[in-house]
């Protein structure tokens, strides 16, 4: 079983998959269910969090009501860290966001928990895209005018996010070279900061993109959309995405592009595509430790109901601008089950990329 494989729905199969009421009586009839979000309220993880309960609680059971609370810090540690002490076990409690498994992998700072201890009833995948101003090193007309860049200067939150890790793997797999600049901790001030020519360079997740730079920066020429990164397939080459201009191309394929049609390789390129494979899936549903398997099996359930769900379809296109991408509980399991498949001379390359200092 392709292990990425995607549950992506199309306009055709909706009418036949459309679910509107709860679809038995069970455990979470009439329950308060509290989804915890490790990440800042207002983000993206909990605008996808609420559109995702509001159609979820509908399968879940008659009359569930979800709650969200907000556990945000340390990339999603100190949510993960609260799941696996203090959360109870009875299935009331979830958590929406990021299992982050590379804090585990990397041994980061503050890290209590594994993610293999927990129960995953999905998990959605993203994509990011990397631009670049358009006046970098004098301009950057073609895809291996990036290659001659001595100087660049790349923006973005932390050394240890998914934004950060994005915009610098590709660099160093492509042996450009750059100065990393953290702190700009939500979209708008990274949007500024380019704007303002502090940066050159960012990466931002697919709702950013459309929110906060396809008609702006992107329309007015300012900046360019260099590639984009998706989920790494069991071939060793990416989930390619249709709903992105053609000339947008995926990071594997823009590599090769620029190097004559060689593909990429080595321990940095090794890490990539580790982190496309476990990191790249933000917009997941978890259960603490030790929840009965019966709640759990009840909650995929009533997740797999939801995603063919026509009236939630049509609210995740409208806000995030795709359709949705999850994979459902075992499908799904592998995020936090093998994590550690990974070549010493990668996580070597992961462990120095992340604690890479502020210059």
């Amino acid at each position: 079983m392709n292990r990425v494989k995607s549950v992506i729905l199309g306009a055709a199969c909706v009418a036949a998959m459309s679910f509107t009421a709860p679809s038995w009586a069970g455990f979470y009839d009439g329950k308060d269910v509290t989804v915890i979000v490790n990440a800042g309220a207002g983000g993206g993880l909990t605008r996808t969090g609420r559109l995702v309960t509001t159609h979820l609680k509908k399968q879940l059971g008659a009359d569930s009501n979800i709650i969200i609370k907000n556990v945000p810090g340390g990339g999603g540690v100190k949510g993960m860290n609260f799941m696996a002490e203090k959360a109870k076990k009875d299935g009331l409690t979830l958590m929406w966001g990021t299992a982050n498994p590379m804090a585990k992998l990397l041994e980061l700072p503050g890290v209590r928990y594994d993610p293999k201890d927990f129960n995953v009833i999905a998990a959605g995948s993203t994509t990011y895209i990397s631009l670049i101003r358009s006046d970098a090193g004098g301009g950057i007309n073609a895809g291996g005018d990036l290659l001659k860049l001595k100087n660049l200067i790349i923006g973005g939150r932390s050394t240890t996010d998914g934004l950060g890790i994005f915009a610098r793997l590709p660099m160093d797999v492509l042996q450009v070279k750059y100065r990393y600049v953290p702190g700009y901790n939500a979209q708008p001030k990274m949007n500024a900061a380019i704007r303002a020519k502090e940066i050159q360079s960012l990466t931002t997740g697919h709702p950013g993109y459309i929110a906060f730079y396809l008609d702006t920066l992107l329309k007015s020429g300012e900046a360019k959309a260099l590639y984009y990164h998706s989920p790494m397939m069991a071939s060793g080459e990416p989930q390619r995405m249709d709903f992105y201009p053609p000339e947008l191309k995926n990071f594997f394929d823009f590599y090769k592009e620029v190097n004559g049609g060689k593909a990429p390789s080595g321990p940095m390129w090794e890490a990539y595509k580790w982190f496309s494979t476990y990191s790249i899936h933000p917009f997941g549903l978890y259960a603490p430790p030790g929840v009965d398997a019966a709640k759990v099996e009840e909650l995929r359930t009533a997740f797999a109901k939801t995603i063919k769900d026509a009236e939630f379809i049509a609210a995740y296109k409208k806000q995030l601008k795709a359709p949705p991408n999850f994979l459902i509980g075992k499908d799904a399991e592998f995020i936090v089950k093998d994590y550690e498949k990974i070549s010493p001379e990668a996580k070597a390359g992961l462990k120095k990329l992340t604690a890479r200092k502020r210059k």
